[in-house]
């Protein structure tokens, strides 16, 4: 396949790591850059190598790839600094569908991505050919399909077309003069991915693996992506390959979800983790959710920015009795007086380190809750109404909730039921926007909650247009590839 290419994604660091327990995974240092040639040789090697890789997908969802704020600040849901305060013209330009080409964390958010492409693409090229045992070899192969799988699955939901690079950038000079793939092609090469990596990688690593991308994990992955292209049947059967496992469960308490030390739990099909007070291997998810001004309050240390607040909006879908709605706190208290300010117990309530992004809150990729979900959802369209187990998986869900199961429902009336039940159960790890985007309720939703006298704010003051449903690409990658890269329409 041609090598596809940005300036942006060419130069390749390989972070080393060592180390095989959950601990060791977390803490790894990275060694300074190596050259590839010279470093891929010991099955030792590739194991850091896709340590590395995962060090890169931690970015992705963490650190400086701002992936809530792309998929969740962009829907209604959350909004930047919903108590008011000056705010941030690149977060607020998102959330308010304002952004230009050469926004900060449009342009972060895809050096991220290609990082990590590079990453798997260079373990993806050489490990046919090592001396790495026939297992580990298996492994590797399938966690390396896997992640690349995920950055390119992101990528084209947000800027559609994309370069598509599957092998390491050996001319730089030529692959600048290479554009974008097509949307299909680039779900083509994701499918290949995850089919290939279904059948590579474990079940389960054991303790000492947690994290690591399984068997479960590209098999929810392969069936969002099949849920996202309208191909119900093949969604439906991933998704109960995952539900039929035995190996996920929901977690008894809803709130237990958030609580620290929750890594590897039943419910957690795959996050990206961060370990706090380790020099560096925090995340900054609490100090992105705490409202502006609530340092040392909602907080222990570091700043508190607002970035994504919940909306009125969400705080209000919930019925009476859902004990989901119990994970919006609608202010502080400061000084002996309440400050109202919408935040996320689920990030801000936790442990946060030492200060600003060495907090050890892990931010949920899949969770067996969205995978019953989307399970019901896909069934529902395949049987153009809902069956036994679509009525099982939804309300196991609801259960948990502490609402009534649901009985009686029409092919409409149920998938409206799911999808409302998708943004309760998950309003705030990054599912909404993408949600909408599958569904093609996007502009409905979003213009039906344009602010205004009476109306909740949900982040947008004008009426979006249908060209506003992707990002622009960076401008960087348009420019250094021009006219290979053509930008978005409308931008």
């Amino acid at each position: 396949m041609t090598t596809k290419h940005i300036k942006t994604a060419v130069a390749l660091v390989i972070l080393a790591f060592a180390g095989t327990s959950c601990d060791d995974f977390l803490e790894s240092k990275p060694i300074s850059q190596i050259g590839e040639t010279d470093f891929f040789k010991t099955e030792s090697d590739f194991g850091q190598a896709v340590v590395g890789a995962y060090s890169a997908f931690s970015q992705v969802y963490s650190g400086n790839g701002y992936y809530p704020l792309l998929v969740d600040l962009r829907a209604d849901n959350t909004s930047e600094l919903v108590a008011g305060a000056s705010g941030n013209d690149a977060k607020r330009n998102i959330d308010e569908f304002r952004e230009t080409t050469d926004n900060e964390h449009l342009t972060a958010f895809w050096q991220n991505s290609y990082t990590l492409i590079a990453r798997a693409n260079s373990i993806l090229s050489r490990i046919d050919g090592s001396t790495v045992g026939d297992e580990l070899k298996k492994q590797y192969t399938g966690e390396s399909l896997t992640l690349r799988a995920l950055a390119y699955f992101n990528l084209v939901r947000l800027y559609g077309g994309v370069p598509l690079v599957t092998e390491p950038v050996t001319d730089i000079d030529a692959s600048y003069k290479v554009g974008r793939a097509s949307v299909q092609e680039v779900y083509a090469q994701i499918e290949s991915d995850l089919t290939k990596a279904e059948g590579l990688v474990p079940v389960s690593y054991g303790e000492t693996g947690v994290g690591r991308a399984t068997k479960g994990v590209a098999q929810s992955l392969l069936g969002q992506v099949y849920l996202t292209q309208k191909k119900y049947a093949e969604a439906a059967a991933e998704f109960k390959k995952v539900v039929t496992s035995g190996t996920y469960s929901l977690l008894p308490v809803y709130a237990d979800i958030f609580k620290a030390g929750q890594q590897g739990n039943p419910e957690a099909i795959w996050q990206s983790q961060y370990k706090g007070s380790s020099n560096g291997l925090g995340s900054n998810l609490p100090n992105h959710f705490a409202p502006t001004g609530s340092e040392g309050i909602t907080i222990p240390t570091g700043g508190a920015y607002g970035f994504n607040q919940p909306t009125d909006d969400i705080a209000a879908a919930y019925s009476k009795g859902d004990v989901r709605r119990n994970n919006i706190a609608d202010g502080y208290t400061q000084d002996g007086a309440f400050v109202a300010a919408k935040y996320v117990r689920g990030y801000v309530d936790r442990e946060t380190g030492s200060g600003y992004a060495d907090s050890g809150a892990d931010w949920y990729v899949i969770r067996y809750a969205d995978i019953l979900l989307y399970y019901a959802e896909a069934l529902n369209e395949v049987n153009k109404g809902p069956v036994a187990d679509a009525y099982a998986a939804i309300n196991q869900v609801r259960k948990r909730a502490g609402l009534a199961d649901l009985a009686g429902l029409t092919y409409d009336t149920f998938k409206a039921a799911v999808y409302n039940e998708e943004r309760l159960e998950s309003p705030f790890e990054g599912h909404r926007w993408f949600d909408l985007l599958r569904t093609g309720r996007a502009m409905e939703v979003m213009n039906a909650k344009v602010s205004g006298p009476g109306k909740s704010t949900v982040g947008i003051s004008t009426p979006i247009k249908e060209y506003q449903l992707l990002y622009p690409i960076p401008a960087i990658a348009v420019i250094t590839s021009s006219p290979a890269i053509v930008q978005n329409t409308g931008y």
